[in-house]
Formats: structure tokens, sequence, C-alpha cells
């Protein structure tokens, strides 16, 4: 069974610097952490001792029906007092995401065990989240080894799709050259080789390392420039392949993967968010106005069996509060309602985006958050408000059996 505590997330790499949007170097940073973390994983993706029948959850944790539950920080187990010092410090504003967001609209929700403890500017604001989104692809990967569509995450790619007469080169098929060796966990831990992680940087020659083959087209370069394992690099590019994989391997919409197996189950309805598809990214120069070009490393198939394939690098449109689902979820280590949705492995935890979005949670906390597009705001100081666990008091008992009558 996979230990209590949890591996490192993204959370805790890649910091929000309070006033100032996540930059580029602090992508890079991140990425290497991840990777030296995912290089160093003991677990094995493969096997039923992935798939624990019972998480440790505490059994104050409760789950949210239509809307949240509140609770106050002294009900939350927490230190009023720093609790209250950790949120004066907060300033949070709007980040305009390269100008895709000009009302710079923001939003952030902080929960605890199941509970909402505080929403800075709009709990339902939905602005396109950046990275956030790889979480989801991760996802969308682990649901495959659990219905047995995947061996393990360690398997080459090839094994299950090769990209012939899809991929629009010969040097970016699964089973020619270094790809041979790429595997599924290559491309979730940015260890795939590729070395793109924005279409406008590499057409400027910006941020392309001395192993690439640099010819100025996002989209000719898209593929695998160095053994597979060798080289830490945060790359969309590779987690768009990985996206083009995936759906051939699900032969379905990765959205609706998502939304059958995980979200239908947590509040989360279909029509509550948006999954762009790379054909979106590639075709829209100006989907991030400040970085013309973003997205054309997004190369083709942009379909597959006739699924548009969506994400990969990010690009999910999600409120704050559902955000915060999603963070439960992964507190939960991948139950919810004392129910398994996804196994508990390292392939499920939270990400960050580049235009201050995140969603996480903590399962030695209980923690969960929501941001979306909100500067000025960090987790620095939260895991040390608690002291205790949630005290149900007779009154959040009688609310719990109101919104579901199951509730004990």
């Amino acid at each position: 069974m996979i230990p209590a505590s949890p591996a490192p997330s993204l959370l805790g790499t890649l910091t929000l610097i309070r006033g100032n949007p996540m930059h580029r170097r602090d992508f890079l940073s991140a990425a290497g952490s991840l990777a030296a973390w995912a290089a160093t994983a003991k677990t094995v993706l493969a096997g039923e001792d992935r798939l624990p029948k019972k998480a440790v959850v505490p059994d104050w944790v409760a789950y949210p029906e239509e809307d949240w539950q509140t609770i106050t920080p002294a009900e939350a187990g927490l230190d009023v007092d720093k609790w209250n010092a950790w949120v004066a410090r907060q300033k949070p504003s709007g980040n305009d995401s390269w100008g895709q967001n000009p009302k710079r609209d923001f939003g952030v929700v902080v929960t605890r065990g199941g509970y909402l403890l505080k929403v800075f500017g709009n709990a339902e604001c939905k602005v396109q989240c950046a990275s956030v989104g790889k979480a989801f692809t991760s996802f969308a990967l682990q649901l495959a080894i659990d219905e047995g569509l995947i061996k393990s995450a360690d398997d080459p790619i090839r094994d299950y799709w090769t990209g012939e007469g899809q991929l629009d080169a010969e040097h970016k098929r699964m089973d020619r050259g270094l790809h041979q060796s790429l595997t599924f966990f290559h491309l979730h831990a940015m260890r795939g080789g590729f070395p793109i992680s924005n279409g406008w940087y590499w057409s400027k020659k910006q941020d392309v390392p001395d192993w690439a083959q640099w010819t100025g087209d996002p989209t000719v370069d898209n593929y695998t420039h160095v053994e597979p394992g060798k080289e830490n690099r945060y790359s969309s590019g590779g987690r768009w392949r990985l996206s083009q994989a995936l759906t051939a391997v699900w032969q379905r919409e990765l959205k609706d993967v998502l939304d059958e197996r995980l979200f239908r189950h947590m509040g989360i309805q279909a029509d509550d968010w948006q999954w762009a598809t790379g054909r979106e990214l590639h075709d829209h120069r100006d989907w991030y106005p400040g970085m013309p070009g973003y997205g054309s490393f997004c190369d083709p198939p942009y379909e597959t069996g006739g699924c548009r394939v969506q994400g990969g690098g990010g690009w999910v449109s999600m409120s704050a509060s559902d955000l915060a689902r999603v963070g439960l979820l992964v507190a939960s280590r991948g139950t919810w309602k004392g129910k398994r949705l996804i196994g508990d492995t390292p392939l499920v935890r939270g990400h960050a985006g580049g235009n201050s979005s995140l969603m996480d949670g903590w399962s030695d906390t209980m923690f969960s958050w929501g941001q979306v597009t909100a500067s000025g705001i960090s987790t620095k100081g939260l895991n040390e408000t608690v002291i205790g666990p949630v005290k149900r008091s007779a009154t959040m008992n009688r609310r719990l059996r109101d919104a579901d009558p199951q509730e004990k």
C-alpha cells in the first residue's frame, strides 16, 4: 500500500510569489524538482498494490453536496490567531493571464476536511487556468491503468499507440528512434526529452536547451530530442503528446472520461467546466495575446478515432470552487465519500498554472485549495495554523444530515 504521507506536491514546488505571477524560470526549477522526485519514486506504477481498498482518510472529513458547508476557524481545528494572521498577509488580485483575463477576475477557495473556510474574490470565477490542467491529464493516465487499458505507467507508449498515419512526420512516431523507449511516466514526469515549453519562446529561440535540435518551428520540433529519462525538462509539448496517446488508448475524449469516472460523483457537472483542444491552441495565435503563437507546438493529430484531443499542457476552465473539490479528491487520496474513484499513486497530485492558478490538496492536514488567476496569495504558513482535527458541532452535524441524509 502507498504510505500515508503524501509525496511532495506541486504546491510545495511551484511557489506563487506574493504580488507576482509565476514566471518561466519558476516553471523550469519546478520541473527539475518534480522530475527528480519522480525518478526516485519507489512505487511501481502497476499492479493491485497500487489500488488500496481503503484510503487513510480521517473520519471527520465531509464531502460537499451542491454547496460547501461553511465552518469557522475554531471548528476547523485551527489556531484562530494564527489563521487570522495568515489571512491578513494575503493581498490577492487578478492576474491578466498574458492578456487572456483583461478584467483581472480571480477567485481562491480554501477548505479543510471538506468544509469551506475562506473565499478570496469570486468562488465561481472561471478563467482558463494554464498548466493546472496537466493534473487532469495525469488523472486520465491513472484511470487508464485502473481500467486495465494500460498495464503500467512504465510501459513504452509504442506498445499502445505508434502514431502511424496520424503524427505528421516519420521521426515523431512512437516506434521510431528515441521514442521507442519513451514511457507514459516519462511524459508525466517531464523526462521524455521533449524540449518545448512554449511555442512563442521556442520560435524566438528563447529557453532552448543545448541538447535540442532547433529549427525555429515548434510544430516540427515537438518530439523526443534526447534519450528519455536523461534530462529534466518542463515541457507542455511532451504533455500534449501524452494526451494524444491517452485519447487513442481510451478511444474517448478525455473530458468525457473524467466526467464519467470522477467529476459526476463529486458534484461537478459536465457543463460546469471546459477543456480546450490542441487544435484551438494551435489555430488561435492569440490564445495568450501577450504570447502570440504560444500553442504552435500542438502538432497533429487533433483527433484520433473521431475523438478530439484535449488538454495535455493544461487549458482547463473550471471555477475556484470546483478546483477545490478536485483538491479534496487529491487530499482524500482518490476517494470520495468512502468510495475509491481513482488509484492512490503519485500520478494523482495537484498542479500550478503560470497565470497564478492552482489546484491541490494535502492528506496530512486535509486542506484543499482552488485558485484561479490570483496573484498576491501564498499557502506559506497555512499548515502552521493547524492545532487539531475538525470539531463537528451538533449544528454542523445537523447541517450535514440535511444536505446528505446518509451522513452519520
